[in-house]
């Protein structure tokens, strides 16, 4: 992908706002060489687009100063390692006891999440809110879901990021485990899995029929 100038310079931006923690205007123009107008310009970009935060300092002498930082989104720009040390650390987990300890520890969790998504889904009234819930719950964990009504009592969840990927790539019984986290809380339901991230679908696709 051709990158332009522009997004060149808002990525230096990012970089130095990053190793810095934090950065202003006068600090960003020194490290860059480019006037205050154009890094403002840049830093109103970034902000729009939800990369970075501005708060707002105080000073003993002169106006109150901006200060520019990196949301969770634009830290999300820089490459993490959790996928491949949560894999390497199932690796050595299921080496332990040829999996023993694994299976306990994948049958809490389990557990544990299905417990939560019951207490925090016990104040819908219906089913239809219910999944609503349910969506509006796993979004804020990144999972991109998608709810559609095929008729009263049929339904269809499209979850289309999957936040376990990496993992679930090499120990593909995440995805079992999810799915049985789904049909635990929607005990009154059949549920259906119809398309899988892993093989290569757009989405992980669920049909409930109550």
């Amino acid at each position: 992908m051709h990158i332009t100038q522009t997004s060149s310079t808002r990525e230096k931006v990012l970089e130095i706002i990053k190793r810095e923690k934090q950065a202003t205007v006068k600090e960003l123009t020194h490290e860059l060489g480019i006037t205050p107008m154009a890094i403002r310009g840049h830093l109103s970009k970034l902000e729009n687009d939800n990369m970075i935060a501005v708060s707002t300092v105080r000073q003993k002498l002169g106006r109150p100063l901006q200060v520019f930082s990196l949301t969770n989104k634009g830290e999300s720009r820089f490459p993490k390692q959790y996928g491949n040390f949560a894999v390497e650390l199932l690796n050595d987990v299921e080496r332990l006891d040829d999996g023993g300890t694994l299976n306990k520890l994948i049958q809490m969790r389990e557990e544990r999440i299905i417990e939560e998504r019951l207490e925090f889904l016990e104040r819908a009234s219906t089913k239809e809110k219910k999944l609503k819930l349910y969506c509006e719950l796993i979004s804020k964990l990144g999972q991109m879901p998608e709810l559609k009504k095929i008729s009263e009592n049929n339904f269809l969840l499209n979850i289309n990021n999957c936040a376990l990927l990496e993992i679930a790539t090499s120990y593909p019984f995440c995805c079992d485990s999810e799915k049985k986290i789904i049909t635990e809380v929607f005990s009154e339901a059949k549920v259906t899995q119809l398309k899988n991230i892993i093989n290569s679908d757009n989405c992980c696709s669920y049909q409930f029929e109550f």
